[in-house]
């Protein structure tokens, strides 16, 4: 495939990726209320770091999003994405595509092992288990490995300063949001995520979560 070709197919391939991504969790969200009565979903307090932090992440999604659609009719915004030209060869655009399509598979994955007790942020009520089997006996953040993939992903597909920059800001946000969550988790299970944390590596590794640390599977 020609670069030129793999470029053309990748402006639609990304607009209908993001779009896809946002009915997804629109969907998620809605059947997880329907199912569950309560919202999965916590942005935090305004003002709060947790409020920062989702404001910044739901910002960036949206500018994407908006970006990808609108790059189908007006390829000229290419330009002020301020492309790189060293990059912006066919391999590299099909592994990205490649990447950021199977991140976001194994995304889907761990949020269906998760079951009723997914949640996105830091709940205020409604704690759900601790988790820690399958995907999470390898990594105690899964999803969110397979978030930040998909996002280094999504500048292989489209190299230029733009996908650079939220490839920057979504692996910081994810950084800061994750050790937000970790004292919270050490806050609400106590020892029994103590030894979860001592056994399982943050991002991913081979070493299971000791024996003694109880896994539990969520409700279906």
């Amino acid at each position: 495939m020609t670069t030129p070709v793999a470029i053309e197919i990748t402006r639609w391939y990304l607009a209908g990726f993001f779009l896809f991504v946002a009915v997804f969790y629109c969907c998620r969200l809605l059947l997880a209320r329907t199912l569950g009565g309560q919202p999965r979903v916590t942005y935090g307090r305004p003002g709060t770091h947790h409020w920062r932090l989702s404001l910044t992440f739901r910002v960036f999604r949206s500018l994407i999003l908006g970006l990808m659609i609108a790059r189908v009719p007006w390829p000229s915004l290419d330009d002020l994405l301020l492309p790189c030209p060293a990059l912006m060869i066919a391999p590299v655009i099909i592994a990205g595509n490649i990447l950021l399509a199977s991140s976001f598979g194994f995304v889907i994955y761990c949020n269906v092992f998760m079951g009723r007790a997914w949640r996105s942020g830091v709940p205020d009520s409604q704690i759900p288990p601790l988790i820690t089997d399958g995907p999470f006996r390898w990594s105690r953040n899964p999803a969110f490995l397979g978030v930040q993939a998909a996002q280094f992903g999504f500048f292989l597909a489209l190299p230029s300063v733009f996908t650079f920059v939220c490839l920057l800001v979504g692996v910081t946000v994810i950084q800061m949001q994750v050790r937000l969550e970790e004292r919270h988790l050490a806050a609400t299970f106590g020892q029994a995520y103590e030894r979860y944390k001592g056994g399982t590596p943050r991002w991913l590794g081979v070493t299971p979560c000791p024996a003694d640390a109880a896994p539990s599977r969520p409700s279906a």
